[in-house]
């Protein structure tokens, strides 16, 4: 019978009465044999490895009789695709160890109590989350002085993404991941920002991806360098609205692709002048 699927209160009250008894003559028998295992060994770290081995033996039978299971089916049966649960290579590995209170270390058959069993635990694995959480960090740069009185110096702070701003590059750098690599909108991570109580506008999230472009400038005219240097490149270019009006203009939105590379360059036309100011000084072929 299915209990999952059985909606009858009475039945299943009947069924609980029936397993109860089966468990408490359970009990009972091994409660004996716990006490023939005592009177035949005498010592309770002999007894515990007994049950250890015990347990060992019975992991090995189960474990011989699935590998027999599956020679036997390999004759009749097509190989199985590859399942269970995923591999985790990326994941940090943080072991805990979970074991009974204090209450509940004594035993129902007997009233002793439980001993944990040297080297014994059943594993398995879980994937857990830990929430991102947001703090207010009270910054207190160390002033120091000395005793001529010339010369007054100020530890330097932590580092953020506009000087003498108030948010950390830190979180500039994750309001940026979340707006260009997971795609969330600046007023979409205000609201979720809202939930961990960060009060701030889409406009000061802007401002820190802003801030953080300014500081990464350097780095995309290097990279557009280097995809230069490639015998090969591919180029394209396609409009870009202006958010002022339907009417406008729209400007151009150049691409430029090389192997691991792709810059992008926002100009006002697609002329020829403005090619040959992207790529003009460039020797090799363009797709």
């Amino acid at each position: 019978m299915d209990l999952r699927h059985e909606n009858d209160v009475e039945q299943l009250r009947r069924i609980a009465l029936a397993q109860q008894k089966q468990i408490e003559q359970l009990l009972r028998v091994l409660s004996a044999k716990c006490e023939e295992l005592k009177a035949l060994k005498g010592n309770p770290q002999e007894l515990q490895q007994t049950l250890a081995l015990l347990n060992q033996l019975q992991q090995q039978a189960k474990k011989q009789a699935e590998q027999q299971e599956a020679l036997a089916g390999e004759k009749s049966k097509k190989p199985r695709s590859k399942s269970g649960p995923t591999e985790q290579l990326a994941l940090p590995i943080d072991e805990k160890l979970f074991e009974l209170d204090e209450p509940d270390r004594t035993c129902p058959a007997c009233g002793d109590r439980l001993e944990p069993m040297s080297g014994q635990f059943e594993t398995s694995e879980m994937i857990d989350f830990v929430e991102i959480s947001y703090r207010l960090v009270h910054v207190k740069q160390q002033k120091y002085v000395c005793r001529c009185g010339g010369c007054v110096e100020t530890a330097p702070g932590p580092e953020r993404a506009i000087k003498g701003g108030r948010y950390s590059l830190a979180f500039a750098i994750k309001v940026a991941l979340d707006k260009y690599l997971d795609h969330i909108p600046l007023a979409r991570q205000q609201r979720i920002l809202a939930r961990h109580g960060v009060v701030v506008t889409p406009q000061t999230l802007w401002d820190q991806v802003f801030a953080l472009g300014k500081r990464l400038a350097p780095t995309a005219a290097t990279l557009f360098q280097i995809a230069l240097k490639h015998p090969v490149i591919g180029l394209d270019q396609t409009g870009w609205p202006k958010l002022e009006g339907k009417d406008e203009k729209p400007w151009q939105m150049w691409c430029i692709t090389a192997p691991g590379i792709v810059c992008h360059k926002i100009r006002d036309d697609k002329g020829a002048d403005t090619f040959k100011a992207l790529v003009g000084n460039y020797r090799g072929m363009i797709v």
